[in-house]
């Protein structure tokens, strides 16, 4: 059975809004200390965040911004130069959240997270998720379990 891929990015973008607002009611500061995990879409706050400080503690869950895109700690850690968020190695450390194009479709970043309904732009083609992934360490090209290519 074909995916209906308007269909699919509507029902996305309605759950997409209804957490977006959960996430803004509740403040990032309060979600952090809830311990929640920021949601796949946090990038659209961009301009939200302080930025990440070498030599600074974080907590599990912090959120900072980092050339240019929302990043957060998956665990506590104290920051150091030598191991910049987004970098080799420091996956099991930082993660990432893109900001989404005009159009809603988010940027492929190695060790973003994807949830069911996104839109991913690889190169020219975009592809819809069907599994979430946090993180997603390959393209979508290359996860055909987790990714279709929208038509």
């Amino acid at each position: 059975m074909p995916i209906r891929t308007k269909d699919a990015a509507r029902a996305w973008r309605a759950n997409e809004d209804r957490r977006e607002a959960e996430y803004i009611a509740a403040g990032a500061a309060q979600a952090q200390a809830a311990k929640a995990a920021p949601i796949a879409t946090v990038g659209m706050f961009v301009d939200g965040f302080a930025p990440w400080e070498v030599g600074k503690a974080y907590k599990q869950y912090d959120l900072f911004l980092y050339n240019g895109m929302v990043g957060f700690c998956r665990q506590a850690v104290t920051s150091a130069a030598h191991q910049p968020p987004f970098s080799t190695g420091m996956e099991a450390i930082y993660g990432v959240r893109p900001a989404p194009d005009d159009n809603g479709v988010y940027p492929y970043v190695y060790n973003m997270a994807a949830s069911v309904g996104m839109r991913v732009r690889e190169g020219d083609n975009v592809y819809v998720c069907i599994q979430p992934a946090d993180p997603l360490l390959y393209p979508p090209s290359q996860v055909a379990a987790l990714f279709t290519l929208e038509k």
